[in-house]
């Protein structure tokens, strides 16, 4: 070819993809060297077949075209006439001799309508196949690890629930005025059960229903002991039911026993009470049992009985001095409240001689307004 007509072929970079007999990635298959390829003005008698070329002239502009590239020889089209062999994509425009020629060989990829989907890589395969091995191991691996675990938990659980570990020793304290006797009944419950699985919360409650108990701790101490602290409730007052028997109250008004006899030690509430067993609660009571406990020590000599009447009103009587006794009004029993008695208190030592006799009533439903009377 002569000098004049190398100037004026096209300079153009073609890029080659696919060879039909390669299975091969991008890169991996042989290279066809562009310059080997004749253009469309090649006329060699070898054949050619169909080809897609796409021109790119510059960045604003593209161009597809369909040109015949000469077959190699010995290659002849398929039976159905449709376009095989190599695509061939031309970058650039004729006189465009900026870039160097530059070549790509690969397999040709399947169309995205293909109903099998696009061709995969072997290599690209064996990649995935070897990650997705690796994942299996680690599932594995970490079920293993899993399944050591709780197979080691419940063996562990299986030992510690035998007799092995039974309760043969169980201590209790606190104990002043709760009945010995339930206690040990409730406590044989557990006895010689296996320490991890006996009903400790139930002994619990079992224990803080007694009548005398305020609250009970239990403690577990591996492996055989049991430590069973009691608080036991404080008596402040004893009311006479209707039943005529006498019932000791905490301040929450829960009746702790019941005795036939008055039990002395405790503030006596006169009247009319409900005739309940050890156990269950008075509410009004209570309020009467919270006053007696903020008497100050100078009135509460003073007072000999507390009286609460069917309609819970409470009143007090009063040893002021020996001239006589004064009934004290404090009215409803859901409205007592210890400004009541810090004025009652202060009235009485500043208001009443102690060398006259006293008022025969005074009235003090209100910490704000107390008044006498001797009626």
């Amino acid at each position: 070819m002569s000098d004049e007509e190398q100037s004026t072929t096209p300079k153009r970079r073609t890029v080659v993809i696919g060879e039909p007999a390669l299975d091969a990635a991008p890169g991996s298959g042989p290279t066809i060297d562009p310059l080997l390829i004749p253009l469309p003005e090649d006329t060699r008698s070898t054949g050619s077949r169909p080809t897609e070329v796409m021109v790119v002239p510059g960045a604003d502009t593209a161009a597809t075209t369909l040109v015949n590239v000469p077959l190699p020889e010995g290659e002849t089209h398929d039976a159905t006439g449709d376009r095989t062999g190599a695509r061939v994509i031309v970058i650039g425009k004729e006189g465009d001799d900026e870039l160097p020629d530059a070549s790509y060989t690969a397999q040709s990829s399947r169309s995205p309508d293909d109903a099998r989907g696009p061709r995969v890589h072997p290599r690209l395969k064996a990649r995935r196949l070897a990650v997705s091995q690796r994942a299996g191991r680690r599932r594995i691996v970490w079920s293993a690890v899993l399944g050591g675990a709780v197979l080691l938990v419940i063996i562990s659980a299986l030992v510690l629930s035998t007799p092995l570990f039974g309760i043969n020793k169980i201590k209790v304290s606190g104990i002043v005025y709760t009945d010995q006797e339930q206690v040990n009944e409730i406590t044989s419950s557990v006895w010689h059960k296996p320490i991890l699985t006996a009903d400790l919360d139930g002994v619990k409650r079992r224990l803080a229903a007694l009548p005398w108990v305020k609250y009970a701790t239990v403690e577990m101490k591996f492996p055989h002991t049991v430590l069973i602290q009691i608080a036991e409730r404080t008596p402040v007052a004893a009311y006479l039911g209707e039943d005529n028997q006498w019932r000791p109250i905490d301040i929450e008004g829960r009746v702790i026993d019941v005795f036939e006899g008055r039990p002395v030690d405790y503030m006596a509430i006169y009247g009319a009470g409900p005739s309940l067993k050890a156990g269950e609660t008075a509410p009004e009571y209570g309020k009467v049992a919270q006053l007696v406990t903020a008497l100050p020590s100078a009135l509460r000599d003073l007072v000999k009985v507390f009286e609460v009447d069917q309609q819970f009103n409470v009143s007090m009587t009063l040893a002021i001095n020996k001239r006589g006794d004064t009934l004290v009004e404090l009215c409803a029993a859901k409205n007592l409240d210890v400004l009541q008695i810090v004025s009652l208190t202060a009235f009485i030592n500043t208001k009443v001689d102690p060398k006259q006799a006293p008022p025969g009533r005074i009235t003090a439903c209100k910490a704000d307004l107390i008044t006498t009377s001797n009626a």
